[in-house]
């Protein structure tokens, strides 16, 4: 159970919590106003979206809400004030601003016996993303298939950026297509299923993904790679054991096991928040472009 009246991120940088504690949780604003730092604050976007849910008849719920805390000194993903915690008491709630949230909004209308329908949204210091598609409900794991179904309030390595109202236009936009996504992206997941990779050719797609980290973290110009990496360093050794085990255990591996391992990876406390949505459009995009066209 989740202790609806503290916070305590001294032990852990990583903590689930509830809609109610983000919404008790200390303001933040822009400087000399009232107005919401982002535009919005973060428990306002969550409700709004699932709002806009209910507008099309959805059956829509909070499926997870993590709020996270990072290594920058200047703007921490967590802060106390100690003003507020004098006045509500130690790791009291109110006196938290959360800066890092990720929240995962389950929309079951569309379920099977394995996926349902998931809205994403990453509320951190560089702004706002939201991203939607499916999600395997056995582990949560995040499917961001398409680069349509994403939007950002700042630009990251190739995307554009977008004012929050065109933002919430996306989204809006996504619900309002909602079937339409759902079964593109089915008929997708069945193909990456049926795409089989041979194990010499699962040891090239790691390889691949080794040199598209090097490339994007290298100080040398003549081989830097802006675009967003699928994983980083550590990822891709964790994902190599998934799929070496995968070999052995079950005698062979799809696109479909490949990308699901890497989603995996893709979790506050695994993967730093900003990166969650990048890096897993990164990877179906990986899959499109140098693993499904495989011969």
């Amino acid at each position: 159970m989740i202790n609806q009246t503290v916070l305590d991120f001294t032990t852990t940088k990583v903590r689930p919590i509830t809609l109610a504690q983000l919404e008790a949780s200390a303001k933040e604003h822009k400087a000399y106003s009232d107005e919401p730092l982002m535009g919005i604050y973060h428990y306002v976007l969550i409700n709004q979206a699932l709002d806009m849910c209910k507008e099309q008849g959805f059956d829509a719920e909070v499926y997870d809400l993590f709020a996270a805390q990072n290594r920058d000194k200047q703007v921490p993903g967590v802060s106390v004030v100690h003003e507020l915690e004098k006045k509500y008491g130690r790791n009291a709630v109110q006196a938290h601003i959360l800066r890092r949230v990720y929240a995962n909004i389950r929309i079951k209308d569309f379920d099977n016996e394995e996926n349902t329908t998931n809205l994403a949204i990453a509320f951190h210091q560089k702004g706002i993303q939201v991203g939607f598609g499916r999600n395997v409900m056995v582990c949560h794991n995040q499917c961001m298939l398409n680069a349509s179904q994403y939007a950002a309030t700042y630009s990251d390595r190739g995307n554009d950026r977008m004012p929050l109202q065109s933002v919430l236009d996306s989204l809006k936009s996504w619900l309002v297509d909602a079937r339409h996504i759902i079964e593109t992206q089915d008929e997708k997941i069945e193909q990456m299923k049926n795409f089989r990779i041979p194990a010499e050719e699962m040891f090239r797609i790691i390889g691949m993904l080794t040199a598209i980290r090097v490339m994007n973290d290298t100080r040398d110009k003549r081989i830097y790679q802006p675009d967003r990496y699928p994983l980083n360093q550590s990822q891709i050794s964790t994902l190599t054991e998934k799929m070496i085990v995968a070999y052995k255990e079950k005698g062979k591996v799809t696109a479909w096991d490949l990308y699901n391992g890497a989603t995996d990876l893709y979790y506050p406390g695994l993967t730093d928040v900003p990166n969650i949505i990048t890096q897993n459009l990164a990877m179906s995009k990986f899959i499109d472009e140098n693993v499904m066209v495989a011969k």
